[in-house]
């Protein structure tokens, strides 16, 4: 199972092999880090390469992620890269919306392999994996048992447990996109109202301010020991933060300023760069 992203990630499908629209956490940050000192040395005319994985090199001090040297202008960099999502709870649930189409693969592998199915299911489902897992098990039971039914056109709708609605048909062939697979079974989330909805950057949802002033607070003591390098804070924003633009962000730190501690913050999204083609696309906000 792969991901097909729509414009605001609210389709799963059977096209993309890698799920980027989950924050990882944990391990190795070099291979964005990479990425983004390159688009700093093309763009800047520096010459940074990689020194140190600090924060592998040192687990027992708050440690940014890497430092990078310009031996040829004696310049460091130090670049601490965080996630922040609004829902907060977004990585959570999205999570759990990966392991439902994961049961239902499982559980639908019999249907006919002639046509493009699709099941829509609420968009950030919430439940324990035990609880979604049964929801899984009971909706694919329907929907094998009345198969036929769909294979001539029908639509299946159903409820399980009173707290997941769920909807299986054909896809017919109008709606088709020319670009995706045209048999196999579709994914999509849906909600009854916008999930991703306006929020004013000059009033953040206090969850939302209290992350970034959580970021802040970490960089500080991450970059305490760089006090002469180039300190980058790198955001990786998801869910309703990862299309605001530049002019939201600044409006944002107008009103939470970050300490003089960060030197830079910058936006990092791997997203699309081309038709067919997706790759890390850069942006300084401050």
């Amino acid at each position: 199972m792969g991901t097909t992203r729509g414009k605001r990630d609210s389709q799963i499908g059977v096209r993309r092999e890698v799920m980027g629209c989950i924050p990882q956490s944990g391990g190795c940050e070099r291979p964005f880090t990479e990425a983004f000192v390159e688009h700093l040395n093309q763009t800047g005319g520096y010459r940074y390469v990689h020194r140190a994985c600090l924060d592998r090199i040192d687990s027992e001090n708050p440690q940014p992620e890497a430092l990078y040297v310009d031996s040829e202008r004696n310049l460091q960099l130090v670049i601490e890269r965080k996630s922040i999502s609004w829902p907060i709870d977004y990585p959570y649930r999205h999570k759990k919306s990966h392991f439902v189409t994961e049961r239902f693969c499982e559980e639908l592998t019999g249907l006919p392999p002639d046509d493009l199915y699709e099941l829509r299911l609420p968009m950030l489902i919430e439940g324990k994996e035990p609880e979604l897992r049964v929801f899984a098990l009971k909706a694919a039971r329907q929907i094998r048992s009345h198969r036929s039914e769909v294979a001539a056109g029908s639509i299946l709708k159903g409820i399980v447990d009173d707290r997941w609605p769920w909807v299986f048909g054909k896809v017919p062939d109008w709606e088709k996109e020319d670009d995706a697979p045209s048999k196999g079974l579709k994914f999509t989330f849906v909600g009854s109202s916008s999930v991703f909805d306006y929020i004013n950057p000059t009033n953040l949802p206090p969850q939302l301010a209290s992350a970034l002033l959580d970021i802040y607070s970490r960089c500080v003591k991450k970059f305490a020991s760089y006090p002469e390098a180039r300190r980058v804070l790198a955001l990786d924003p998801h869910a309703d933060l990862r299309y605001r633009d530049k002019d939201w962000w600044q409006s944002a730190f107008s009103v939470l300023p970050p300490p003089a501690e960060i030197n830079e913050i910058w936006l990092g999204v791997f997203d699309s760069v081309a038709e067919d083609l997706e790759g890390w696309v850069f942006e300084r906000l401050r």
